[in-house]
This record gives C-alpha cells, sequence and structure tokens, in this order.
C-alpha cells in the first residue's frame, strides 16, 4: 500500500476488545513514516463530528502526560 507523507490516503482498522477496552492498531506504514515505537505516547484528541486526531507525544510531553 502507497502511504502519502501529508496523510490524505484514509487507511481503515476494526476495532477489538482487550479487557474492558477497545483497542485499534496502527498499520506499520504510519509506524515507520512517523517514527512510532513501543512505548511511545499517543494523544487521543475528540473533534466534532465523530472523528477522532491521533497524534505521538514528543519526549518532552511524555513526562508531562505520564499517568
Amino acid at each position: 500500500m502507497y502511504l502519502r507523507k501529508d496523510g490524505a490516503m484514509p487507511l481503515t482498522r476494526k476495532t477489538r476488545l482487550s479487557g474492558s477496552s477497545i483497542v485499534v492498531t496502527i498499520p506499520s506504514q504510519l509506524v515507520e513514516a512517523y517514527g512510532i515505537n513501543s512505548g511511545d505516547f499517543i494523544e487521543i484528541i475528540p473533534l466534532k463530528d465523530g472523528e477522532i486526531k491521533i497524534k505521538k507525544l514528543d519526549g518532552r510531553k511524555r513526562s508531562e502526560g505520564a499517568a
């Protein structure tokens, strides 16, 4: 699959249940393109009309946002 750097190509994923949470996996194309690693912090931002923005946090923000 071809991934554009501007993120314009939509990718569809199916949710799954893991314990009492719903999980959405990140496609390997995005993991590689954005340098996402296991253990990284990801910010989930609810937008209008049912949209969600997902943003990788940098090292500085990780310690601020750690729970």
